[in-house]
């Protein structure tokens, strides 16, 4: 018997020995941190959503700058085409203008010489009939519409 006791007493050793008290504090406070474990969990579970929503937004911000960045190279791209086609009206309506202005001078000085030949002939021939008067008035009214061409181009 005496093997039994000493075997008891081995075991007894590595027991502890808790009060009614102890044991109740000893509960309560596995049961504290298990509460705290599981409010931990729930907090991670709750930053994972919130972290899962800002991902959503900010996706959804990013989606949106991109359209509105789309947009933006769209507007400008057809600025820059309007732009372009303007510039062009713009050196063709120029470059028609000065034709249009060189064309005038040109027949102006047409009407000159022919003007000049007329006198010419009349001292030489010394006609002053009519009908070389009117068109020499036609000629010279001619002149004067477009000298009137040639000052409105200039201006427009």
């Amino acid at each position: 018997m005496r093997n039994v006791k000493k075997n008891r007493t081995k075991e007894d050793s590595g027991k502890i020995n808790l009060s009614g008290n102890q044991v109740i504090e000893v509960v309560n406070t596995v049961a504290d941190v298990a509460k705290s474990g599981f409010d931990w969990l729930k907090e991670i579970e709750k930053t994972k959503q919130i972290a899962i929503e800002a991902q959503v937004r900010i996706m959804e911000s990013n989606n949106h700058l991109s359209s509105e960045l789309k947009e933006l190279e769209k507007d400008m791209l057809k600025i820059q085409i309007e732009y372009e086609l303007e510039s062009r009206k713009l050196d063709n309506e120029y470059n028609v203008k000065m034709r249009q202005l060189d064309l005038i001078e040109k027949l102006i000085d047409k009407i000159d010489k022919i003007e000049i030949e007329i006198k010419v002939y009349q001292d030489k021939e010394g006609l002053t009939s009519s009908s070389v008067m009117i068109l020499f008035e036609q000629l010279h009214h001619q002149k004067l519409s477009y000298m009137n061409n040639l000052v409105l181009l200039g201006q427009n």
